[in-house]
């Protein structure tokens, strides 16, 4: 009986024991679940996943895919997730809802504005960069609204976080936390850097690698690319800050470009070039041929005793680095428009496809009975305009954000020793630049002058076309520009005068574009759609410029002693279409997108000259140097003569080139033979060696006003 009460009493204790451990199993999964639910309702983890996402949506859509960058976007969104999720739970209930909220709205606004940006511009947007000329942006609103309306699925893709906001407002944690929490958060934060830092080590390979985009900022598009908005955006930042105090970042270094040398490579010849006027010792007299000088293009300076005499390490590593540069050579075209007056414009938008022998006659002729450049390129820089402008006028590409290149040059006073006024000027030229459009706009009214123009614009000198209201012309005449500006510099040789158009900025349609509207009927019957009628109706304003100015070189009997030089600030980039359809074909977004039409042409020349050579906007002021005979030093841009008997290079603002052997995308690594021969991949590198010191150097140049150093050696510089 005994036994059995105790066999009773041991299964009842079993079935409590049994009881007790599921309750506990129950007990401690609802507490696990209130962990997990709790932890998910905290702003960490809603700051977290919010940017994560943010970035990993912005990447698909911009760059097509995974790429072996979005696991360091995806570190960096944690990592801010953390801090920013920290600060807002740091704060009393009502101000952590309210910096919540802002927070959020602002992550989701500036990944909308890089959308925006990104598609007009194709080039992403540096915040410090781009606010001292934030006004202009209103000029651009229609240009904005149309991108608008063409990604508004990616805009509100880029806004879900403020709406998933408005649902979980009440979900979510704006507690603060132990202690004990924040102090794991801090491990937290910083194992996620740590992380970040670690990963970069492992990256082979690559000509720019994150860890260098992160450690020197030097490209807002390679940021975003390797990086991410976020980690884009505080670098940024920081570089601008640094910029606003006078703080000298700390340089890119120079990389051993490791020449690639083969029996097909171009060779540059070095001789002395003397002639020689001996005759037969018979006395008989004979024709000797006239020796071309083929010396360097360059200027007597001892780097050696100009590194000797210098303190800065920065200006040391350039010298060091422009003296193993290889020069451009002299040739045949030396000089052979010196002394000639010199007009140079810079068309706005303007692209080689729109030539045509009827509907543009001037610049057909012009351009194919001059210097022709069938492989010639205006690529995209950064700040459109401003950034086309600067290649064209220095030989140098613009800064790929935190600052504008061109703006800053005038700001900083910097020595421009090789514009072209200041060229011309040092051999006593009238040099007069202008605009019509505001003198002031991009800070033109700083920069020119500090580049040696005396800058005419609306606003200080030139009195735009009004409407019967009394309100300016969009966009203004070149015709009229022309027809109003010519007397001014003409009686006055010789001269250098520089042209900014306008005529051919977008919108391109006939409701608002008055240069579309003005030729409308001469373009109605083409067999083209609206917007490309409309592109060719303002660009024929162009062509009716530069008739006139030929018609009046005529007439002053200056004609034959004047050099036009005609290039674009770039592409119609925000209506590829046009380009398309002018092109016959769909170009893709490849590099014949950027094909253009160089025109170098004088009345003088008795036949054209054809050239093959890779080339780009930034040969445009070495090529006119060498033609005009000035003293300039080849090593000292990044642009090269084109005449010279130097290999070409295209370079554009992502870091791809073409040479007169491949073409290389850096956004895809794929190379490309020119003609159809094997590419010896050393050559590759080599070439990616070049293309990334010249990047440096250009922003070097401008970073710490390198040619003042150059120009007081020289004595150059006027006190």
């Amino acid at each position: 009986m005994e036994l059995e009460e105790e066999k009773t009493e041991n299964k009842k204790e079993e079935s409590e024991d049994k009881i007790t451990e599921k309750k506990n199993v129950k007990k401690d999964k609802t507490n696990i679940k209130n962990t997990i639910l709790k932890l998910i309702t905290t702003l960490e983890f809603f700051f977290i996943v919010t940017f994560i996402y943010l970035e990993v949506v912005f990447h698909f859509i911009r760059f097509d895919g995974f790429t072996l960058y979005l696991p360091y976007k995806i570190m960096f969104a944690a990592f801010y997730g953390l801090i920013f999720g920290t600060i807002a739970s740091i704060l009393p209930e009502l101000a952590s809802k309210i910096i919540t909220w802002v927070f959020t709205a602002v992550a989701s606004i500036y990944f909308v504005v890089q959308i925006i940006y990104s598609g007009v511009f194709r080039t992403y947007l540096s915040l410090t960069g781009s606010i001292q000329v934030t006004g202009q942006a209103f000029d651009f609103t229609d240009v904005i609204w149309k991108e608008v309306a063409t990604e508004w699925w990616a805009i509100l893709l880029m806004l879900l976080p403020v709406v998933s906001l408005i649902f979980l407002r009440k979900r979510l944690s704006f507690e603060r936390h132990s202690m004990i929490s924040y102090g794991i958060q801090l491990v937290c934060t910083l194992a996620v850097f740590v992380l970040i830092m670690v990963s970069f080590n492992f990256e082979k390979g690559q000509v720019y690698t994150a860890k260098e985009v992160y450690k020197n900022y030097t490209s807002v598009d390679m940021s975003v690319e390797k990086l991410g908005v976020m980690e884009s955006l505080y670098i940024d930042l920081k570089a601008g800050v640094k910029n606003a105090l006078g703080i000298e970042s700390e340089q890119a270094d120079f990389v051993a470009e490791n020449t690639y040398t083969s029996t097909e490579d171009y060779t540059a010849t070095q001789s002395d070039a003397t002639a020689s006027d001996a005759t037969p010792s018979d006395g008989e007299e004979v024709t000797t041929e006239e020796v071309i000088d083929t010396s360097p293009n360059v200027l007597d300076i001892d780097f050696d005793e100009m590194i000797a005499n210098e303190t800065n390490s920065n200006i040391i590593a350039m010298h060091e680095y422009i003296r193993t540069v290889t020069p451009t050579n002299k040739n045949e075209y030396t000089g052979m428009f010196e002394g000639y007056n010199l007009i140079f414009v810079v068309a706005e938008a303007f692209s080689g496809y729109v030539i045509d022998p009827e509907l543009t006659p001037t610049l057909y002729k012009m351009s194919t009975e001059g210097f022709v450049f069938n492989n010639y390129y205006t690529p995209l820089w950064y700040g459109s305009t401003l950034g086309g402008e600067y290649a064209d006028l220095t030989g140098c590409m613009p800064n790929n954000g935190s600052y504008l290149s061109m703006s800053r040059t005038g700001y900083n006073g910097n020595y421009m020793m090789f514009t072209l006024a200041n060229q011309l000027s040092r051999q006593g030229y009238k040099t007069m630049g202008f605009h019509n459009n505001d003198y002031k706009y991009y800070d033109r009214h700083i920069s020119h002058p500090n580049m040696g123009y005396e800058w005419i614009g609306v606003g200080n000198g030139y009195e735009p076309e009004r409407y019967a209201s009394g309100t300016q012309l969009w966009p203004q005449s070149d015709l009229k520009m022309v027809e109003t500006t010519f007397d001014l510099y003409a009686g006055e040789e010789p001269f250098h005068t520089y042209y900014l158009t306008v005529s051919g900025h977008v919108m391109y349609n006939f409701g608002g574009n008055e240069m579309c509207i003005r030729h409308k009927d001469y373009v109605e019957n083409l067999d083209y759609s609206e917007t490309t009628k409309a592109y060719i109706a303002c660009q024929y304003e162009l062509e009716l410029a530069l008739t006139e100015l030929n018609e009046r070189l005529e007439e002053a009997g200056i004609a034959d002693n004047t050099l036009i030089v005609v290039t674009a600030d770039h592409v119609p980039y925000d209506n590829k279409d046009v380009v398309d359809e002018l092109a016959g074909e769909e170009l893709g977004y490849t590099f014949d997108w950027y094909k253009n039409t160089l025109i170098i042409w004088s009345a003088s020349m008795e036949e054209p000259i054809k050239v093959n050579k890779y080339c780009d906007s930034l040969d445009v002021l070495p090529t006119v140097s060498n033609l005009m005979g000035l003293p300039y030093d080849s090593r000292m841009m990044v642009g090269q003569d084109i005449m010279s008997d130097s290999e070409g290079m295209v370079i554009f603002n992502d870091r791809s080139f073409i040479t007169d052997k491949c073409s290389y995308d850096a956004n895809s690594g794929e190379v490309y033979s020119i003609d159809g021969s094997p590419i010896d991949m050393d050559y590759v590198d080599s070439m990616n060696a070049v293309v990334k010191n010249k990047f440096n150097m250009a922003n070097n140049i401008v970073t710490y006003d390198y040619y003042r150093y150059i120009g007081e050696y020289l004595n150059w510089i006027e006190e």
